[in-house]
């Protein structure tokens, strides 16, 4: 076996590869990390350079940084990364880039890493899965330290009886509530909140199935989520994969501190189709998505989710009696789905696509940006790829947000981060970096549903695995909120 020794070298008063061949176009690296604003504490925005023998970056800030790399992949020393961010907080940094290729020196267009004075959470949860249907039972929740490249897993399905898991998700609050969805026979909903988790059956005899997607206010007490009856199907057009749609949706309240599920009339019932509901940042209001019902699948297409809202009382857990539209879906033409509040109150991001409730399979699904005070609606044309970017989730500060795209490829969810400006000005999209920047070439799993948060979870894997064998469900009550 040989073992290969990796130096990155930093200096001043090193000079640069002397006498290259100037390139009018940005270096071709993988991943593209050019002209964007990077958090003060992210990981090194390692990069490669197909068929090159030597690559170099001379960064220009308050001072010079000078890295080389022998070979086509950049990996920069993380100390000296470090080092780098601490010091050049809140600068501009021009880079340049070059390489040597069969003797000859070539350099690339220069670009510019604005380092932000704003953090990010140092914590990104998110769902190893294949990204079609074929396999749906082989799936894993890994944890993410984005300050360096340290993973572990949450949960992996192959030590719970290959029982799907659904979602890892967090208020971000400065002690975080969080939940994740394991089913099967032994499964329930996993609740984790100041250091105790707990395992949770959310069916009651008069709501329609256990909680699906959903959020937990701030202070962790409550949640508000949707029961449905989920049918996934494959399309009829070619130019389609796949299409997952609902038989019937409402919203529950659930009250983790009582132990008890309560539904409202408002928001449950044969009429309409609720889902994807959001807390505000003061508690005080529900966002969800809503339908009117229609035969499904025949009238598929014609499924067009509103943005609306509805009043909360955290004193109580109730709900009001009156739904509110923030947005008529045909008075846009599009479906909207995955509305999560900034946790400064001021922002609401969604995503919009042509027809349904499952945007990760459409290509054409965007994010939009909505502002709360003025209504505004931005549509993020600088941010939005090609193909679909969809599931997203604020950092705690509200000055980032990460969402899963598949604008590489069209098939592979990944991870993408950007800034936002307290005008709400979102900067162009970076993906998660990597220590081997080959990693989104060569793994053959999406990458989806990432959330984050400040704090790590406070159980892995081995953890779930012994609570989905050998600790029984909660069973809760069912309570009329009406």
């Amino acid at each position: 076996m040989i073992f290969f020794v990796v130096v990155a070298m930093v200096s001043c008063g090193r000079k640069p590869m002397e006498g290259y061949r100037q390139q009018p176009q940005l270096p071709p690296m993988h991943p593209d990390y050019t002209d964007i604003t990077i958090p003060c504490n992210i990981a090194p925005l390692n990069f490669e350079i197909d068929s090159v023998d030597e690559i170099e970056v001379l960064i220009k800030g308050e001072r010079d940084w000078t890295f080389r790399k022998r070979g086509t992949k950049m990996r920069f020393g993380e100390r000296e990364w470090r080092k780098m961010l601490a010091e050049e907080r809140g600068n501009e940094l021009l880079i340049h880039v070059t390489t040597l290729r069969d003797r000859e020196h070539c350099g690339w267009r220069s670009f510019t890493w604005q380092i932000s004075e704003d953090s990010i959470d140092s914590y990104l949860s998110y769902r190893l899965i294949e990204p079609a249907y074929e396999v749906w039972n082989e799936l894993q929740i890994v944890e993410r330290n984005v300050e360096n490249f340290d993973e572990r897993l949450l949960g992996d399905n192959i030590s719970t009886d290959r029982s799907c898991m659904n979602c890892h998700t967090s208020n971000r609050a400065e002690q975080p509530a969080t939940f994740m969805h394991v089913r099967g026979k032994r499964g329930g909903t996993i609740y984790s909140h100041e250091g105790k988790v707990r395992k949770i059956n959310t069916a009651t005899a008069h709501t329609s199935g256990s909680a699906v997607y959903g959020e937990i206010e701030r202070g962790g007490r409550y949640g508000i989520f949707t029961t449905a009856d989920i049918v996934p199907i494959l399309h009829l057009d070619a130019r389609e994969r796949m299409e997952v749609y609902d038989r019937s949706s409402d919203l529950i309240v659930i009250d983790f501190e009582e132990g008890t599920v309560s539904d409202n009339e408002a928001v449950s019932g044969a009429e309409y189709q609720e889902t994807f509901p959001a807390f505000s940042a003061d508690g005080r209001t529900i966002y969800f998505c809503r339908a009117v019902s229609r035969p499904q699948p025949d009238s598929i297409t014609n499924m067009m989710y509103s943005l609306c809202a509805i009043d909360f009382d955290p004193a109580t857990g109730r709900l009001g009696d009156e739904v509110r539209t923030v947005i008529d879906a045909d008075s846009v033409g599009r479906s909207f789905s995955f509305p999560k509040c900034s946790p400064d109150g001021r922002w609401l991001m969604t995503t919009v696509s042509n027809y349904g409730t499952f945007p990760i399979w459409h290509s054409e699904t965007d994010l939009w940006l909505i502002d709360l005070q003025s209504g505004a609606v931005d549509t993020l044309a600088a941010v939005n790829g090609r193909y679909s970017d969809s599931y997203h989730s604020w950092s705690s500060s509200s000055r980032w947000v990460v969402f899963a795209s598949k604008r590489d490829d069209r098939v592979y969810g990944r991870p993408y981060i950007a800034h936002v400006d307290s005008l709400g000005q979102v900067s162009r999209p970076f993906v998660l970096p990597q220590r081997d920047p080959s990693r989104y070439r060569t793994t053959l799993k999406s990458m989806n549903i990432p959330e984050l948060y400040p704090h790590a979870e406070n159980y892995d894997a081995r953890v779930l695995r012994r609570i989905y064998f050998d600790k029984e469900a909660e069973t809760f009550e069912y309570k009329e909120n009406r």
